[in-house]
């Protein structure tokens, strides 16, 4: 399920930023950056068990520019972090990205699991730490 990601989420993802060896050095990952009224879309991706990550799409031009903020494992295992995603985080990305015109989603990543994860998905890279997905019948 898709919810707003509200003031009352601020601490739990500085406390989730903080755990995570990819984001937690880098200045640019605030945690009002994934509020709920920031960028195109903002929202966080729960299941009936609670938050599963937190997320935000820019615009870049044609592609939508997605950040995530992930729980750590030793809150979310990951077969509840993919069961989310897959069913129902990149399905509503990408729906939202075709319904408002956008050819496609990149990220950007150095984490080779998340990488791998995201390539069986359809995402490649496009130079540097960058990844993206083309939605079908679109050229970027």
């Amino acid at each position: 399920m898709l919810t707003e990601a509200k003031d009352t989420d601020l601490p739990q993802i500085e406390e989730w930023i903080k755990a995570d060896p990819y984001h937690k050095d880098d200045a640019r990952n605030q945690a009002t950056f994934l509020q709920t009224g920031s960028g195109l879309l903002t929202f966080c991706l729960t299941d009936d068990q609670g938050p599963l990550c937190y997320v935000r799409l820019d615009a870049e031009g044609e592609v939508m520019r997605l950040a995530t903020q992930f729980a750590p494992e030793s809150e979310v295992s990951k077969r509840r972090l993919v069961h989310g995603l897959l069913n129902e985080g990149i399905p509503a990305i990408i729906a939202f990205g075709k319904e408002n015109g956008y050819k496609g989603i990149v990220f950007e990543s150095t984490s080779p699991t998340l990488i791998a994860f995201m390539g069986k998905l359809g995402f490649k890279s496009v130079g540097g730490v960058d990844y993206q997905l083309t939605f079908e019948g679109t050229n970027v």
